[in-house]
Order: structure tokens, then C-alpha cells, then sequence
């Protein structure tokens, strides 16, 4: 795995775009409106799943947007709590997003009882269908990533989780590293305190915006970021964070940011640096 002209490659060789462009939460806005402008601007990585009912939506704006399908980077997910089998789920979202088959296909939760290790192993299946170029696993953590390695003897090559900088985790960016599966981050602004001081002051520095600091320093750690807006000046400015250069002392000040917040969580508070 490794990072190059803004895409991140994996262990397969396929290349993923290091910004990407998120659809959950669809009733807070215009969500067509919104693909088609990111898509126009530049947004080639696209996320979704069955549970945000954004699948229709989003194959749709790609469609009308003219844009080629293979210059799109697609994923979607397999639910925690599917009716169907996994081939038959697959094939469902092929069908609402209106295309042939996805770049990277994720099982979205682990399952208490271990379900989500049987489910791999079917994943490992369908990929030799080219209905799916790369299988994944989102909300993982090392130790379940490892347990579904050893026992079925392939490692994921994505693993899609909530990253800010309030949840930075040395210890999952070093296990991303030495086992080549490759992080997305989602939720980077959500899950962030836009109004902390330090990350003010850098974005007055560099004469950009919080938002935009957020997402640089997502990529400088190699974490695909996943933003989501309906706005289009918020998504223009979002996808303006590629071209932000940060400082190695800027990305380690921001990296300590976690131990705040979890030395505040340690005290009984809940998401202290962000909003819900």
C-alpha cells in the first residue's frame, strides 16, 4: 500500500482516490444535486451502502453526469443485518446504483457471534465474479482484522472507520501499516471540534479553512477522507484540502489533539470535541 499522486494503492494494484465523497444521512439535502456537483468538480471515490438508501441516487447522478464509469471509484457495503445472502445483497445494490460492478465492497459491521468471518469467506468468493475489484471491512478493529486473516488466510484491504483528529489512534495507523490494509476515514469533520484552537490557528497560518485542515491532515497519515456536504461551497472547499501543505510539527501538534479528548471521555464525556 502506498500513497501516490493523490490515490492511495493497494495491495492488489488497484488505485483508490485519497479524497472521497460521502452519501449516508440523505433528508439533510438535495443528495443528487450534490454527486453531480462533486462529480463535476473533480470527486472520483464515492461511499455508500445499502442503509443510507443513496444507492438509486448516486448511480443516477453518475449516469447523467457523463462522466465514464470506469473513472469512478464505487463502495458500498454488506449490512450487519442483511435479509438476503451476500450474493444476492451484492447484485441488489449493483442494481439500485445501475452499474455492473463496484470498485470496493466492505462488510460494514463486525458481528458480536463472529457471523461477519463466515461472510468473508463468501466475500473472497464473489470477488472472482469481477462483480467486485476490492473487498474490505468497515468498523473493524486490529485484533478483528487479524482473527479474519489468520482464519481464512485473506487480509482485508480496506478498513473504512470513523477518523478525526480527536480518534487518532497511533496504534491502528501503525497495525494499517505493517498488515498493507488500507484506511478510510469517515465522519473526519463530524467527528471533529472545528473550533479548537489549535486547528484555528494552523488554518489562519495557511490561509485555509478548519475543515480543509482537517481533511490535509487525514491525508498526510494516508487515511482516505470522506467528507459529506450538500453544500456546494462546502464541497469545493472540502475537496480544496488536497492542495493544503502542512508542517511535520502542524500534523504531530493535531495528533495530540486525541489524548485531550480522551483524557476529557476518561472523565464521563461523551463525543467532547465534536458534534454527534
Amino acid at each position: 500500500m502506498e500513497r501516490e499522486c493523490g490515490t492511495v494503492r493497494l495491495r492488489s494494484g488497484h488505485h483508490m482516490p485519497s479524497v472521497g465523497f460521502g452519501t449516508w444521512n440523505p433528508e439533510a439535502g438535495p443528495m443528487y444535486e450534490a454527486v453531480r456537483h462533486a462529480l463535476d468538480i473533480g470527486y472520483r471515490l464515492f461511499d455508500t451502502a445499502p442503509s443510507y438508501g443513496t444507492e438509486e441516487v448516486l448511480g443516477r447522478a453518475l449516469r447523467d453526469s457523463g462522466v465514464p464509469r470506469d473513472d469512478v471509484f464505487l463502495t458500498t457495503k454488506f449490512p450487519r443485518d442483511s435479509e438476503h445472502g451476500v450474493r444476492d445483497s451484492l447484485e441488489c445494490s449493483l442494481r439500485r446504483l445501475g452499474v455492473d460492478y463496484v470498485d470496493l465492497w466492505l462488510i460494514h459491521w463486525p458481528t458480536i457471534d463472529g457471523a461477519h468471518i463466515e461472510t468473508w469467506r463468501k466475500f473472497i468468493d464473489v470477488k472472482s465474479s469481477g462483480r467486485v475489484l476490492v473487498t474490505g471491512v468497515s468498523n473493524f478493529s486490529p485484533r478483528q482484522i487479524d482473527e479474519l486473516s489468520s482464519i481464512t488466510g485473506h487480509v482485508p484491504e480496506v478498513n473504512q472507520v470513523k477518523w478525526s483528529p480527536a480518534l487518532h489512534d497511533p496504534e491502528v495507523l501503525e497495525h494499517s501499516r505493517t498488515s498493507a490494509v488500507a484506511l478510510q476515514g469517515y465522519s473526519p469533520l463530524r467527528a471533529s471540534n472545528v473550533g479548537h484552537a489549535l486547528l484555528d490557528r494552523i488554518a489562519k497560518r495557511s490561509g485555509a479553512t478548519v475543515p480543509q485542515v482537517v481533511l490535509r491532515w487525514n491525508l498526510e497519515h494516508g487515511v482516505t477522507a470522506l467528507s459529506r456536504s450538500t453544500s456546494f461551497a462546502h464541497i469545493e472547499e472540502n475537496f480544496g484540502a488536497s492542495d493544503l501543505k502542512l508542517t511535520q510539527r502542524e500534523i504531530a501538534a493535531i495528533d495530540r489533539i486525541s489524548h485531550a479528548a480522551r483524557r476529557i471521555r476518561g472523565r464521563g464525556g461523551d463525543r467532547p470535541l465534536g458534534p454527534p
